[in-house]
Parts: structure tokens; C-alpha cells; sequence
């Protein structure tokens, strides 16, 4: 009906926990750098597909094209993230229609 099974497991490997905690720290690094510096990508990004990857940002007509620069420029930052820019401007108001 929805898809696929969500299937939760523990996970008790110290290894493995030092490498999701790390990954998680560089994607936040991206996420605030992106705050700070939405000035520097906006309106140029507007409708399209901004790539972030070791505080660096990248816009690309297509997902593909924005995660295969992220792969090529910074294959070490696993905490890259590529968004759809939304082009409207002005608040969304998000409602149930009948």
C-alpha cells in the first residue's frame, strides 16, 4: 500500500556510531552555511537545484547534475545535501482541500 516496510534496527557498533555522529556534524556545517549565505545563491537559484557540499554552493538544472557535482568536487563530505529552490516568492499557505 505504501510502499516498502520500515524495518528498525539497534545499532551497538561504537564504529559505526562515530561515523553517522560525524556525517550528521558535517550535513548540519552545510545546513547553517546555507542559512547564513541564502543572500549569495538566492534569486540566481530560484527554480532550481542548489547543492551544498563543504560549505560550498552549487545550481544545477537537474538533481542529477547537483549531486554529481557534490560527488566530484567534495567526494570526502558525505553530508551534502542537494533542495529544490522554490520559485514563488511570498508565503505558502498549506491547507487540506476539499
Amino acid at each position: 500500500m505504501l510502499g516498502d516496510r520500515l524495518i528498525l534496527e539497534e545499532v551497538n557498533d561504537p564504529g559505526e556510531a562515530v561515523r553517522c555522529r560525524a556525517q550528521h556534524q558535517r550535513g548540519q556545517r552545510n545546513l547553517e552555511w546555507l542559512e547564513s549565505h541564502w543572500v549569495d545563491v538566492l534569486p540566481q537559484a530560484l527554480g532550481k537545484y542548489l547543492a551544498v557540499a563543504s560549505q560550498q554552493a552549487f545550481v544545477a538544472d537537474t538533481p542529477e547534475e547537483a549531486w554529481a557535482w557534490a560527488r566530484e568536487e567534495h567526494p570526502e563530505d558525505n553530508g551534502a545535501f542537494v533542495r529544490y529552490v522554490i520559485p514563488e516568492k511570498g508565503p505558502r499557505i498549506y491547507a487540506h482541500c476539499r
